[in-house]
């Protein structure tokens, strides 16, 4: 499995942040490291409770799999995004507003 040994994951940024290797439809938690894995299509939900700004998700896909990012609100709007690539994804919560902010 994945073992992700930063002190609190501090090299990254995120304070107190957990990690998991994703491989299916999920709900993240806030202040999380996910390596999203697998094949096929699925689904993966940005926290929606008990945001703070300066929340984060980073997420990076490792796999095949075609991944909808959704909330109820990213970058000032109700859309989701696309992870096809491998390119590291930080998500930044703002505010209610705002949302999340795609880094």
């Amino acid at each position: 499995g994945l073992t992700i040994d930063l002190p609190s994951a501090g090299l990254l940024g995120i304070t107190n942040a957990t990690g998991s290797v994703i491989t299916g439809t999920a709900s993240l938690p806030v202040n999380s490291i996910n390596v999203l894995s697998g094949s096929g299509t699925y689904t993966i939900t940005l926290p929606t409770t008990s945001l703070q700004a300066g929340n984060e998700v980073v997420l990076k896909r490792t796999g095949t799999a075609t991944i909808t990012v959704a909330s109820t609100t990213i970058e000032g709007s109700s859309q989701s995004i696309t992870i096809s690539n491998n390119q590291p994804v930080r998500c930044l919560y703002v505010n209610s507003t705002m949302g999340w902010l795609i880094t």
